[in-house]
């Protein structure tokens, strides 16, 4: 479905092959502006809420002895991830929903959601690449546990993080210079990443209940049991993740073609945008909700006696 405008700006985008919907803000029903009233609302509040979590979950691995591991340093970096999400591609959502409810001219407008979209895009994938290096460390401490430390170092993490934000950088300048090329380039990107996460889940599961039966000593099984913990936290956060992208990509394939509508497309759009930039404060919720260490972290930050016995 493309519904194209004709701003000279919007016009200049569509030479480069890049499609912005036409907005006639007339034509809204009364229930599309609710709608779209109540996604900015929602957009505003958990914008900085998102922002705040993970700024947490980054001060927890960097205050907290017990968090200060290579498992944990990933999950910062997600975090950061997440703050970008919450800083940049959430506030330009919210000003595109703005101008669509205002009725702002085109020419001021189309620009808008063009860099949301882009933001979207990068921010999913490398989102995507974290997870995947995550999985990856993981499905290493389990099938490797006595050469983890000499496979996983501070040095190849710090490159293969550089790496992901390198190549989600290189796509998007693609984005604007080579749009033929590009579309193959994210759509294998992001295919590469889903098929490591696959991967590394069951090999990750597959190794670990070979391991469970040849752990003899109490602390070799105590660590073990740590890591496995590890494992089912990095599974809950990557099922959210596909939890808050599922709709979207439905939305497109599927339901996108049989709407006439631009009003109709750009609301719903707009719902399926919204539940996926909404799945970044998810996370830091996932980690207090599974680890002692995060919760007692964000109360030492929150400045909340921590009254609770360990469990």
């Amino acid at each position: 479905m493309n519904f194209s405008s004709h701003s000279p700006i919007c016009s200049q985008l569509a030479s480069s092959g890049v499609s912005v919907p036409e907005w006639r803000p007339n034509f809204l029903t009364s229930e599309m502006s609710v709608a779209l009233i109540s996604v900015t609302i929602v957009n505003v509040l958990v914008s900085p809420l998102t922002i705040f979590l993970n700024v947490l979950v980054i001060l927890a691995v960097k205050i907290t002895p017990q968090l200060k591991d290579k498992y944990n340093v990933l999950l910062a970096c997600l975090a950061g991830t997440d703050i970008t999400t919450g800083a940049l591609g959430q506030p330009l959502f919210i000003a595109e929903l703005i101008y669509r409810l205002t009725g702002s001219p085109e020419s001021e407008f189309c620009i808008i959601p063009h860099a949301t979209r882009g933001l979207t895009r990068a921010f999913g994938l490398i989102s995507l690449y974290h997870l995947a290096l995550i999985s990856m460390e993981r499905y290493i401490s389990i099938k490797f546990p006595f050469k983890y430390h000499d496979i996983v170092t501070n040095r190849r993490l710090i490159v293969c993080n550089v790496l992901a934000w390198l190549q989600v950088l290189t796509a998007a300048f693609l984005r604007y210079s080579d749009v033929v090329f590009s579309y193959p380039l994210f759509g294998f990107a992001v295919f590469l990443s889903i098929f490591i996460l696959i991967f590394c889940r069951i090999a990750s599961y597959y190794e670990a209940r070979k391991r469970i039966g040849n752990i003899t000593t109490q602390s070799a099984r105590a660590k073990f049991l740590k890591e496995k913990k590890a494992l089912k936290t990095t599974s809950f956060v990557i099922g959210l993740v596909f939890l808050f992208y599922v709709p979207m990509i439905l939305f497109k394939v599927v339901f996108a073609p049989l709407i006439s509508s631009p009003e109709t497309f750009l609301v719903l759009e707009s719902l399926m945008s919204t539940l996926l930039l909404c799945g970044s404060v998810s996370n830091p919720v996932v980690y207090c909700a599974r680890s002692r260490q995060y919760r007692q972290a964000f109360r030492k930050l929150l400045h909340i006696a921590n009254n609770v016995q360990p469990l």
